[in-house]
């Protein structure tokens, strides 16, 4: 919940911010406010003006050359930058980098520099120092001596992080320029380092491409090392197999395939004459007969032998020994034949093998060659760009020493503090007033509640306690207040006025003590018979000062049987109304308020007094004002302005519905007169009327 409401719902349902409650919690906190902002003023005036130690900005700027140009028409080895976005950052962190860092420091000795190198300032005395030692004394911990010689890299590293806290790299948009901006107490300091920044830079693009092209160097020079020996061996294996083989070309070997062809061909001639041969040999042993062998001899051309012979039977055999003998002969043919196709098909074998061998022995030997010239002229091409590298930027402007400091801008300093002042300042209201949940206004409590706010009474130009109600005279302000919240009263009801009201309050603190006893005044100067009851058991806040706190006999008396309504009310206590004190309480009040006593007082009490007003503890104490707020005619719920919390409100509202017994209307109470913006022109209007 805020405080005051901040939003309203608008006819279409949607939430519609509420300008003008948000400016009222800003102008109910306005002091507060211009305390932030002068606050935020004197600081910046001393961070501005006094603190600050002027620092004087020089910046150098260069440029990412994007050029491709070659001196000779041969491919860099080591090529040059591109002007892509990724190369471009990664150039501005290089040169924010740590690394080239600590080579300016190296360069320019910074380290024996006392801006940078804050181990060389004295440091003075520093309470907080002190405090932290003496803290670590008394804890028994280790205390570390600052005056002591520091590690060297330890220092040289601070060195450099101090310098780059001082330094900023960027990159001028669209564009391929680096702007290196560098602060210190002394101008020519300053240039001195954003040019040693450029120089380093520009520097070690020449240093790493040199490093890179003498590394390609010697490695090109170990493969062209490596290739040459291994062009060396590969051509001794291929005279050494030439030498071995006695083919050493492809014709050669063709020529003995064809040989092989020709000896498949005559060994199937001489196989088929073999089988001639046989078939012959076969059918001249089976002839029988003179005359068939006759025949048979001629035809097969041994007629000659035949007829040679003296007797028909040996020239007979004489024919089947030729037989065998040319048969022997054809296939000792044969054999020769297919021994010499095995041993053409074993050297054909053996020469393709070592022809395959020298053919692959001659590739391997033409790839090393290759390999061998391309990179001895890339190692020729290395060799020459040795002396050809230049840096991929350039300086456009150098730094030169400032006349004027760049920090601290002083102008910006108080407007920024300023508005931070404002600003926090007016979180700081908004937060305060949204953390306590104040009650601020009658429109605030209209949206927490449907019970109608009948009245907003200013704070009492003086303080008022119950005893001093008849101070509120018929023609001051506060008496017409009181006066205009009776006739509220007085017609809350319509034409039946009501007899018994019943003022409580949320929280303590209220006013409705006081409230009720200026109301039991006002009534009973307008002729009422009021009967005013200290309704708070507990503290008993009327009865200390109009009835000698609980001495007397009162309402616990009544309502426990120890004594008469008569004997316990006190007539004209308060001016013209009688009191009817709190009495000797001694139990538990709410147990007593619940036993139905109460009810026949109330009912003698009608029958005497015209008006019955009760003074309760709050609501969300005790529950006493439920009890009896369940026999009023008008039970009336107080908040006081700016104090009552907004939660208690709510929660007060609750256990009153819950207890079945609604407020009839709700006051605010002492409201200052500093809120009268938020009250309208009828507010300013009453109050210029009492002013004159």
């Amino acid at each position: 919940m805020s405080t005051p409401k901040t939003s309203f719902a608008a006819d279409d349902g949607q939430e519609v911010l509420d300008l003008g409650a948000i400016f009222a919690i800003i102008w109910r906190g306005r002091w507060l406010i211009c305390a932030c902002i002068l606050m935020g003023l004197i600081l910046g005036i001393w961070r501005g003006y006094i603190a600050s130690t002027p620092l004087y900005g020089a910046e150098v700027q260069l440029v990412l050359d994007t050029r491709d140009e070659k001196v000779v028409d041969i491919e860099s080895v080591v090529s040059s930058l591109s002007a892509t976005d990724e190369v471009i950052r990664t150039e501005v962190h290089i040169l924010g980098g740590r690394e080239l860092g600590g080579q300016v420091v190296d360069r320019l000795n910074l380290i024996s520099d006392a801006e940078f190198n804050r181990m060389l300032r004295d440091p003075g005395f520093s309470p907080v120092q002190s405090l932290k030692n003496t803290i670590k004394r008394i804890l028994g911990m280790e205390i570390y001596d600052l005056n002591a010689t520091p590690d060297p890299a330890f220092l040289r590293e601070k060195v450099i992080q101090t310098l780059l806290a001082n330094t900023n790299v960027v990159n001028i948009p669209d564009t391929y320029i680096f702007s290196i901006w560098v602060l210190s107490e002394n101008p020519f300091k300053a240039a001195d380092i954003a040019n040693a920044f450029a120089d380093t830079y520009i520097e070690n693009q020449v240093a790493v491409k040199l490093n890179v092209t003498e590394q390609a160097t010697g490695w090109l020079a170990e493969r062209v090392t490596e290739l040459r020996s291994q062009l060396e061996t590969n051509e001794r294996r291929v005279a050494e197999i030439r030498a071995q083989a006695d083919v050493t070309n492809s014709a050669q070997l063709i020529g003995l395939e064809n040989r092989l062809i020709s000896l498949r061909s005559a060994l199937a001639e001489r196989a088929e004459d073999v089988a001639l041969q046989k078939t012959k040999q076969a059918s001249l042993s089976a002839l029988q007969t003179e005359e068939d062998q006759r025949a048979a001899a001629r035809r097969y051309g041994y007629g000659p032998l035949l007829s040679r012979a003296e007797d028909p039977q040996a020239g007979w055999r004489a024919v089947l020994a030729q037989a065998a003998r040319d048969l022997r002969e054809s296939e000792a043919k044969e054999q020769a034949i297919r021994r010499s196709m095995a041993d053409l098909e074993i050297t054909i074998a053996t020469q393709s093998d070592a022809l395959t061998e020298v053919v692959q022995a001659e590739r391997d030997a033409e790839a090393s060659r290759l390999l061998f010239e391309n990179f001895q002229n890339r190692l020729r091409e290395t060799s020459m760009q040795v002396g050809l590298q230049r840096a991929d930027s350039r300086v456009i402007s150098r730094a030169f020493p400032p006349d004027r400091p760049a920090l601290p801008n002083k102008g910006q300093i108080l407007v920024i503090s300023v508005f931070l002042g404002g600003f926090l300042g007016t979180v700081l209201v908004v937060v305060l007033q949204l953390s306590r949940a104040r009650l601020h206004s009658a429109a605030q409590i209209a949206g927490l509640t449907t019970v109608p706010v009948i009245a907003v009474l200013d704070q009492f130009s003086q303080k008022i306690k119950p005893e001093q109600a008849s101070a509120l005279g018929p023609q001051t302000r506060d008496g017409e207040a009181i006066r205009n919240l009776r006739t509220s009263l007085l017609m809350a009801q319509g034409d039946a006025p009501p007899q018994v009201v019943v003022f409580t309050s949320a929280e303590s603190g209220d006013g409705k003590s006081t409230l009720s006893a200026a109301m039991a005044h006002n009534m009973a100067q307008i002729g009422k018979s009021v009967l005013l009851v200290d309704g708070d058991l507990r503290r008993h806040y009327l009865s200390n000062p109009l009835a000698d706190g609980n001495s007397k006999p009162g309402l616990f008396d009544v309502l426990i049987g120890q004594s008469s309504l008569a004997d316990a009310v006190l007539p004209g206590a308060l001016g013209q109304a009688d009191i009817l004190p709190a009495g000797t309480v001694s139990g538990s009040a709410a147990d007593l308020l619940s036993q139905g006593g109460l009810t026949e007082l109330l009912a003698l009490a009608r029958t005497h007094w015209d008006i019955i007003i009760f003074d309760t503890p709050p609501v969300s104490v005790v529950p006493d004002a439920r009890i009896i707020g369940h026999h009023a005619d008008l039970l009336i719920l107080l908040a006081q302005w700016n104090t009552t919390r907004q939660s208690v409100f709510v929660d007060a509202l609750r256990q009153l519905e819950q207890g079945g017994r609604s407020p009839d209307g709700i006051v605010l109470t002492k409201v200052k007169t500093t809120a009268k913006p938020l009250y309208g022109a009828t507010r300013r209007s009453r109050d210029r009327y009492y002013h004159g």
